[in-house]
């Protein structure tokens, strides 16, 4: 009615300009309307072509004569309404639905708040969750899939992503509560935290919460995340179960580092073709985490070929992880160009189940460890490498083939490689590290050595710098270096002191080792003893070119007859 109106007075405007009009004034009003309606004419079709793309009704997403090739399925359109009091679990569901039928497309959230249970996504599906948009967890048990208890759920999907910049919130709630049951990975710590008087209540997840992971993945192909924020998940983050070609990119994942039980970053469970990079992951638990594990009585798959690069991790545990299920082999595994913050631990693998973990590499790497809580895995140490049998029953298997290198940390607690008396780890190289052991910032004091090497054969340390702090030493510092039942060793342009400054422990102690070289290396100043050998079972060692002049003595010995044992310059 009103364009009707605004036309007709247009129209009675012009007639009354044309009658006081001349003849020529009159052609040229004929030449300037002409153009001025081929104007509109293009403005119109410009303004239909625009609206088209940007709106999109539900009910034309499917055409008769076959899919829509680039369809849009708003969550608006199916309900949900964007108001966070307002369950929009079947609006969501609604909108997956309409797009799966469809053979795929775009399901829209545009910016307000959502409060949903499971989204299941299936092939060929993107769920762009806008900026300004965040989904928040629901508390409803009915509103998430039997199996499936996540926010966004995919099993046997091919070609699903997850992308733009919204925010999804798992509403983690906790308790503050009594320990409850000794954590076998932790009795040695727990009882040190008790013998110093530490509160031994801890935090718990909140029973009557709902307890979910955010993302769980199960057997699917070509998965992509990316530009999104994965915040307070009451359990993992992301699981990705027996996937292949997963790529994440740009995230940021955040749980409380207090209380944040169980709520790992990103768990690569049996999966293979991963990447992650360019991301930021604050987690209470492990930030990304490599494991084998058996699904619906199935066999373990291998997890293999797995690259993280270029992110920024902070944990109250570890940070970089392999383990500690373990049942398939897991292999050619990369982490490189990272920085680590304000952590438990830096690096970690924990083998319990009998598979074989090999070619790993860990490069490029800045760390910088915290002392967290006594429940947390972890003593704010560099690396921990550990291969045991999780029962007595269990397969044992095997750690070979690690690289470390390029690494500064500063650094806490006392970093441990410990293979098996059965099977030592094998084929272990640390190149360029820089290590600075600084005061324990806690109560329950747990550091000794700065490295300690025990049950490896095949072992080579080249440039490594051990440096200790001089203010507020701690009591129980002893050795730089430790190796304890090893064999075929190389150490090369090492350089350190003991722990303490006028303390008697010797920077290096071997302990029954076997057809081992130092060499090129330098006792720091304050070095009382360089080395020290003991262990009857000690034999073919060589030292050669070190520079002793700092150091009160070069070697000594457990035992005179191990002087036989050793091939000085």
């Amino acid at each position: 009615m009103i364009k009707t109106i605004l036309v007709t007075a247009g129209f009675f405007h012009s007639f009354r300009k044309k009658n006081n009009m001349t003849g020529d004034q009159r052609i040229q009003e004929k030449r300037i309307s002409g153009r001025r309606a081929m104007i509109r004419i293009g403005t119109a079709i410009l303004g239909t072509c625009l609206l088209s793309a940007a709106y999109r009704p539900a009910e034309n997403s499917t055409k008769r004569n076959g899919p829509d090739p680039d369809p849009v399925f708003n969550v608006r359109q199916f309900g949900a309404t964007g108001k966070r009091q307002d369950n929009s679990t079947k609006a969501f569901h609604d909108a997956v639905e309409a797009c799966s039928l469809n053979g795929g497309g775009t399901v829209y959230v545009p910016p307000r708040e959502y409060t949903v249970g499971t989204i299941q996504l299936m092939d060929n599906i993107t769920l762009n969750i806008s900026a300004g948009a965040t989904l928040f967890l629901s508390q409803s048990r009915a509103d998430f899939k039997h199996g499936s208890y996540s926010m966004i759920f995919a099993d046997h999907a091919s070609n699903i992503t997850v992308t733009g910049g919204g925010v999804l919130d798992g509403l983690a709630q906790y308790d503050y509560l009594e320990m409850n049951g000794m954590d076998p990975e932790i009795a040695e710590e727990t009882d040190i935290a008790k013998a110093s008087g530490e509160d031994m209540r801890r935090y718990f997840r909140k029973k009557t919460a709902m307890n979910t992971y955010m993302f769980i993945m199960n057997d699917c192909i070509n998965f992509k995340v990316s530009d999104i924020s994965i915040i307070h998940s009451p359990l993992w983050n992301v699981l990705l179960n027996d996937c292949d070609r997963v790529f994440i990119c740009g995230i940021y994942i955040y749980s409380d580092l207090e209380k944040g039980v169980n709520a790992d970053g990103i768990d690569i469970c049996s999966s293979a073709n991963v990447t992650i990079s360019d991301s930021v992951i604050v987690t209470g638990d492990d930030s990304i985490v490599v494991k084998s594990i058996s699904r619906d009585g199935k066999k373990a798959n291998p997890c293999e070929n797995i690259t993280v690069t270029n992110c920024i991790l902070e944990s109250s545990s570890t940070p970089l992880v392999i383990g500690t299920e373990t049942e398939a082999d897991i292999r050619h595994i990369v982490f490189c160009n990272c920085v680590i913050r304000n952590s438990n631990r830096g690096l970690g693998i924990n083998v319990q189940d009998g598979a074989t973990v090999s070619s790993v590499i860990f490069s490029n790497i800045t760390i910088e460890t915290k002392r967290r809580h006594w429940n947390w895995w972890g003593s704010a140490e560099l690396f921990r490498f550990v291969l045991k049998k999780r029962h007595p029953e269990s397969r044992l298997g095997r750690i070979r083939d690690i690289f470390i290198s390029n690494v500064i940390a500063q650094v806490r607690g006392t970093s441990i490689m410990s293979g098996h008396p059965d099977h030592p780890l094998e084929d272990i190289r640390i190149s360029g590290m820089r290590l600075f052991m600084n005061p324990e910032d806690a109560a329950d004091k747990r550091a000794t050595d700065a490295l300690r090497m025990e049950g490896v054969r095949n072992l080579e340390i080249r440039d490594l710098a051990v440096n200790w702090a001089t203010d507020m030493p701690e009591k129980k510092w002893q050795h730089a270096l430790v190796l304890k039942n090893v064999s075929r060793f190389e150490i090369d342009f090492f350089s350190g002191r003991q722990g303490l400054e006028k303390g008697n422990d010797p920077a290096i102690l071997l302990d029954n080792v076997k057809d081992g070289v130092i060499r090129n290396s330098r006792g720091d100043e304050g070095t009382q003893v360089f080395i020290h050998l003991q262990g009857n079972e000690s034999e073919g060692i060589t030292l050669r070119n070190n520079n002793t002049k700092k150091a009160g003595r070069y070697i000594t010995y457990g035992d005179g007859e191990l002087k036989k044992v050793v091939d000085l310059d």
